[in-house]
């Protein structure tokens, strides 16, 4: 029986998110008296895209196998941002009594209180995330309209006067990415590379494997940018 820490980063830009939400469960497990055994990771998915999470599926698999103890996450929203999954979900966990700990929200299934707060969060979440997607809609139409930039810049580009053009020192970097993830090197091997030689993320630091897999996963051709030159 094993005690898992879920994480999940919904966009490139949060490489950062992974190694955060990782010393907060590691923190609270110490807390609590929980050896950690295994991390599941979900990168660049959104958590209304149950379909899409491999790790989130496989997680669920082990569990109605009987092979999890307890789950610890750092908030409902990392877990799932669809009622209806969430509360399939609570019943999967609560059948096979598998202890669910929410380090934000301080909910845990232990407790018929928790269990309530779980699904009246999950209603809550869903109706934030659609009062948000509407305002983002209204937002990007506009900016659409103006032919402004209308999304974060992923690694690879630049903003420039409101418009998208190629970094090229980074576009080398993917490239080499590319290259070296077809002769087979791994993720962590990657990184090693890219740091040894001092590239860093867009954000100033290291490169992770996380970062690796999360370049590669991400879809260039369809940026969501409203130019892009060069």
């Amino acid at each position: 029986m094993k005690n898992i820490g879920y994480i999940r980063v919904s966009t490139d830009g949060q490489d950062n998110s992974v190694i955060t939400q990782r010393e907060m469960i590691e923190n609270y497990s110490k807390l609590k008296g929980i050896e950690i055994h295994d991390y599941f990771i979900d990168f660049g998915i959104s958590g209304k895209n149950t379909i899409k999470r491999e790790k989130y599926l496989e997680l669920i698999r082990l569990v109605e196998d009987g092979q999890i103890n307890t789950i610890i996450t750092t908030s409902l929203s990392r877990w799932s941002r669809n009622t209806l999954d969430l509360l399939k979900s609570v019943e999967i966990l609560k059948k096979h009594k598998v202890s669910f700990e929410v380090i934000k929200e301080q909910v845990s299934l232990n407790t018929p209180m928790g269990e309530f707060f779980v699904s009246i969060l999950g209603s809550i979440y869903t109706l934030e995330r659609q009062l948000t997607s509407e305002r983002t809609k209204d937002v990007i139409q506009n900016k659409k309209k103006s032919g402004k930039v209308y999304s974060r810049v992923p690694y690879g580009y630049e903003s420039k006067d409101g418009m998208l053009i190629e970094n090229p020192l980074e576009q080398r970097v993917l490239r080499k990415i590319k290259r070296l993830r077809t002769k087979g090197d791994s993720y962590n091997n990657i990184s090693t590379f890219l740091n040894r030689n001092k590239y860093m993320t867009k954000m100033g630091k290291k490169f992770t494997k996380e970062n690796v897999y999360s370049l590669l996963k991400t879809d260039r051709k369809n940026i969501g940018f409203s130019s892009v030159n060069g």
